[in-house]
C-alpha cells in the first residue's frame, strides 16, 4: 500500500539521511490519507504517520509550517481516538 511504501521511505531516510526519501515519504503519506476516507479504522494511523514525517522534516530543515501541520495532524488523530486513550 501507499502507506507502507511511505513508511519504508521514512525508514530509509532515518537510516541514511537522504532528504529526498523524506520528501517522497510525505508525498505518499498525503496520497494515502486522501484514499483513506473519514471513518476508516486506519485513518488515525495515517494521520500520525504523516505527522511524524513532517516533524522529521521540520527537524532537518526548520520550516515552521511543517511543525505546525504536524501538530494539527496529531490533534486530528487524537480526536479520532475513543475516550480514555
Amino acid at each position: 500500500s501507499l502507506n507502507n511504501l511511505a513508511n519504508s521511505l521514512q525508514d530509509r531516510f532515518t537510516q541514511w539521511g537522504i532528504l529526498s526519501n523524506l520528501d517522497e515519504s510525505i508525498k505518499l503519506h498525503r496520497a494515502a490519507l486522501l484514499l483513506c476516507p473519514p471513518g476508516h479504522s486506519d485513518r488515525s494511523q495515517y494521520l500520525i504517520n504523516l505527522a511524524i514525517s513532517l516533524r522529521d522534516r521540520f527537524t532537518q530543515r526548520g520550516v515552521p509550517s511543517d511543525l505546525d501541520e504536524s501538530i494539527e495532524l496529531y490533534w486530528a488523530a487524537l480526536l479520532l481516538c475513543p475516550p480514555g486513550h
